[in-house]
């Protein structure tokens, strides 16, 4: 059980026709920015899963480092539709903007990401094409942007020096 990862905290609400006044609210500003009376934004979630994933970065590389083979291991995490978003604004490095224009999966969905694991020592997750349209993501989402910039140094090292 790993608490940075739970869904967004909504707050005390005693009474039902306030949540339903806060969700219109919340739609009408933004799922991102948007704090819910004594309870969480959009950002805050966002917070708590960069934290987690530095923190499952880091496990990685120790379990590497410990002599296991991570191209053969597999990660399942199991969250909530908002927290899984906010999870791969953050791994995939979009915007706010491409934040509120993505939906939730449905219940129990899987979201898939794969590794890539090419020659030149370089590995990285794609998400599942599948999910991202499902997901509404825009086309470029899908990829890290690092690895194309890595793409581009492998690119300029067998090349040479002009």
């Amino acid at each position: 059980e790993e608490p940075r990862i739970s869904e967004q905290q909504f707050g005390n609400f005693q009474n039902v026709e306030q949540v339903w006044e806060s969700k219109k609210e919340r739609h009408e500003f933004g799922r991102f920015y948007y704090r819910f009376k004594s309870g969480e934004a959009g950002l805050d979630v966002y917070s708590r899963v960069s934290s987690f994933i530095s923190t499952l970065v880091r496990d990685c590389q120790q379990y590497q480092k410990a002599g296991y083979e991570l191209d053969t291991v597999n990660v399942v995490i199991v969250t909530h539709g908002l927290s899984l978003r906010l999870f791969l604004m953050r791994w995939f490095q979009f915007g706010v903007e491409e934040f509120e224009a993505t939906k939730n999966p449905d219940n129990a969905a899987l979201v898939v990401m794969k590794k890539r694991c090419p020659p030149g020592g370089h590995r990285w997750y794609e998400l599942d094409e599948k999910n991202r349209e499902e997901l509404n993501l825009p086309e470029w989402c899908n990829v890290p942007k690092n690895v194309h910039l890595h793409s581009l140094l492998a690119d300029a090292r067998l090349e040479g020096p002009s």
